[in-house]
């Protein structure tokens, strides 16, 4: 295995983590106090979509971890 790309990946995917990590911050720092759930749903579904992207990032940076093994 070339370390030197696995690292690299590695990297570009973090990067990219922290980017979804900041923007899923912002959202749940959005009042909401006094609005429904279903004015919200739009909201609830970026913060989902959000999360499913930093879970398969996590399991992505795993799967190379194990490579490197």
């Amino acid at each position: 295995m070339n370390k030197r790309t696995i690292k690299s990946v590695e990297r570009r995917i973090l990067k990219t983590m922290m980017e979804d990590e900041k923007d899923l911050k912002r959202m749940l720092e959005t009042e909401t106090e006094g609005v429904s759930d279903r004015q919200l749903d739009g909201l609830f579904i970026r913060i989902e979509q959000i999360l499913g992207r930093l879970t398969n990032n996590q399991n992505k940076i795993m799967f190379l971890q194990n490579l490197e093994e």
